[in-house]
């Protein structure tokens, strides 16, 4: 059943009709458009402190809410383009604002898919590469998210069975979390390298080429590189 929050119910010819709505949503590539810095400067905001925690992270993709967004300019330090911010809304459809993370409906992508079908991620990727899945109800920084009533409601019109489990998995708020990057820390210190050798000077008439293939041959055998810069 599709709740009040996700969806608003409109009659024609005597039926029920549910338009969906989505809450507006925003990862990097919506605030940096909204403030015209470039992507990056809305992951270093991110790193900084500047923009707090995300309100949700859906398949590994942190999303913030409007107003969390629209906060980041009450200090007069930065300003939020008008007609980009009209521009953002009208390209959610049915879209309204959410104040509190908890009062979000519950979203889905292509990482929780899978659980709600026991199935793999390329099974479901691939049923979206052939249509055979729900169009997704909007798409936030490059990924595609679902309302998990949209994917039910999907599958029971197909009639593709669905696991229970799953389905009670992403209700209870489980989802694919932020993968931490860079290389996993090591549990063993690494060990200091070892100190480069002096520099030495090699001038004509002091030293021979000799003198200079044998401290170049040192320095190979020891692992390290060598550059050389002719000086007068």
């Amino acid at each position: 059943m599709l709740d009040a929050s996700s969806s608003l119910y409109l009659r024609r010819h005597g039926g029920v009709v549910a338009k969906k709505r989505f809450p507006y949503l925003l990862g990097h590539a919506e605030i940096a458009l909204l403030y015209g810095v470039e992507r990056q400067t809305s992951q270093l905001w991110k790193t900084r402190g500047v923009l707090g925690e995300p309100d949700t992270v859906v398949s590994g993709n942190p999303y913030w809410l409007l107003p969390t967004v629209l906060g980041l300019s009450e200090d007069g330090s930065r300003e939020v383009d008008a007609q980009r911010l009209k521009e953002y809304k009208a390209g959610i459809a049915g879209g309204y604002q959410v104040d509190d993370p908890a009062d979000l409906p519950e979203i889905v992508g292509l990482k929780e898919i899978p659980w709600i079908f026991g199935k793999k991620y390329m099974d479901v990727y691939q049923w979206r590469v052939r249509k055979s899945l729900a169009h997704e109800d909007a798409v936030i920084s490059g990924s595609p998210l679902w309302l998990l009533d949209t994917v039910l409601a999907d599958a029971q019109q197909r009639g593709r069975a669905t696991v229970q489990e799953g389905v009670d998995r992403i209700r209870a708020g489980e989802r694919e979390q932020i993968k931490p990057r860079g290389r996993k820390p090591s549990a063993e210190p690494k060990a200091a390298p070892p100190p480069l050798p002096a520099a030495r000077t090699f001038t004509p008439g002091e030293h021979t080429a000799d003198d200079v293939a044998a401290f170049a041959a040192e320095l190979f055998a020891g692992g390290f590189a060598l550059t050389v810069r002719p000086r007068r």
